[in-house]
């Protein structure tokens, strides 16, 4: 199953709010604690100030216990009688909330300076009023950041976009737009650069096929020439005749093969697969290793396809010799379909041949190639317990 793909846009976006909202969110949460940390602090320093005056009493709402026995039973609760000196926080419930400042006195007893804060202890209701505009500035700022990662995404998709639009539409002209970041115009130079050199080489492939199909040509058609006038007065040896006719027909297959690589495919240009198949049997049915081996042609009717005959007589000629090459008895099926050509056969199977014995010669790279330039698919399969199914299908 094909894992689910966001585009650029979309995961820049999500990523930049998700940071924005975190943030504000630990923004939020430590303002917090400082505020009540904060609040802690000043009241435990005006508690201890208060308690280390030389005489103290200044302060008011400061009050002072000489002795644990003088605390007033809500302090004595959370306060036990030999606690170090120092500064703590005290919540006495509904006797309302103190800091009280411990100290050692002169006959080893402590001193208590007791600092009633309920009524200054305002940060709970400070955040509670301001929560309001507190969450109207969490939006506004989550809205702000909204607005920034679409527009960096924009800067950084629209490019990204452009060239996925570019590798997909051939012959368009390759974008220029980088948005200014140095990556994707690092990317854009190397598919420049890939698409050059695949150019080159498809055009040396070009060339190539064009020059050795034509070198090969003149001496073909030479060849040909000789096997019709020896046509019109048989030789004696006419077992010997008629294998140099075949080998002239099929080195013209081939070469006619090569040669549609060259050239841009036509798609107005159809033929009979029913009629090739009729003469690739003619053609090459004496290859057959027994002749217990059935050939058959299976059709509901005509099937005509968007391909050359001369084409489709090199890519299922090449397939039938295959075929022929390797089922010792049994059968050869040919099955036309609306959109496919099928060969089943009877015989090893694909990939089972003996070590050193399944050279498949450049007959089947051929037809890979050919196919791959008209657009079909080929598929080649193993069927249970032996054989071979090789399908060509097309578009309809």
């Amino acid at each position: 199953m094909r894992a689910r793909t966001r585009s650029v846009r979309a995961m820049l976006r999500r990523a930049m709010g998700l940071s924005a909202a975190f943030a504000l969110m630990m923004m939020g949460g430590f303002f917090t604690l400082f505020s009540y940390d904060l609040e802690d602090v000043i009241f435990s320093r005006i508690v201890a100030a208060e308690a280390d005056r030389p005489e103290p009493g200044h302060f008011p709402g400061v009050t002072r216990y000489d002795g644990h026995s003088a605390l007033p039973p809500w302090l004595t609760e959370h306060l036990r009688p030999g606690a170090p000196p120092g500064e703590y926080e005290v919540s006495a419930g509904s006797h309302g909330h103190f800091h009280v400042a411990v100290r050692p006195g002169a006959d080893g007893d402590r001193r208590y300076f007791a600092f009633d804060v309920t009524r200054l202890t305002s940060t709970t209701d400070n955040l509670k009023r301001t929560a309001g505009l507190l969450l109207t500035s969490a939006l506004l700022a989550l809205l702000a950041a909204a607005l920034l990662a679409r527009l960096v995404a924009r800067r950084l998709g629209r490019p990204l976009e452009r060239m996925v639009e570019w590798s997909q539409a051939e012959g368009a002209p390759p974008p220029e737009d980088d948005g200014g970041v140095t990556e994707v115009r690092a990317l854009l130079d190397a598919l420049h650069a890939r698409d050059a050199r695949i150019q080159e080489q498809l055009e040396r492939e070009r060339r190539f096929n064009r020059d050795a199909s034509h070198e090969l040509r003149t001496p073909l058609a030479v060849a040909q020439g000789a096997v019709e006038i020896l046509e019109l007065a048989p030789p004696q040896d006419a077992e010997t005749f008629d294998r140099l006719r075949r080998a002239v027909s099929q080195m013209g297959l081939l070469t006619e093969g090569i040669l549609w690589l060259a050239r841009e495919p036509r798609s107005e240009e159809r033929c009979d697969l029913h009629r090739v198949s009729r003469e690739l049997l003619a053609l090459y049915g004496h290859l057959r290793r027994s002749d217990s081996i059935e050939l058959i042609i299976e059709s509901a009717g005509e099937v005509h396809a968007p391909l050359p005959a001369s084409v489709a007589r090199v890519m299922m000629g090449n397939l039938l010799k295959n075929a022929l090459a390797y089922t010792d008895a049994g059968r050869i099926v040919i099955t036309l379909e609306p959109s496919a050509w099928i060969l089943s056969d009877t015989g090893v199977g694909f990939g089972r041949a003996e070590p050193g014995s399944e050279s498949h010669g450049i007959g089947l790279s051929l037809v890979e190639r050919l196919a791959r330039h008209f657009g079909w698919v080929l598929t080649l399969d193993a069927s249970e317990p032996r054989g071979t199914r090789v399908r060509l299908s097309w578009r309809v």
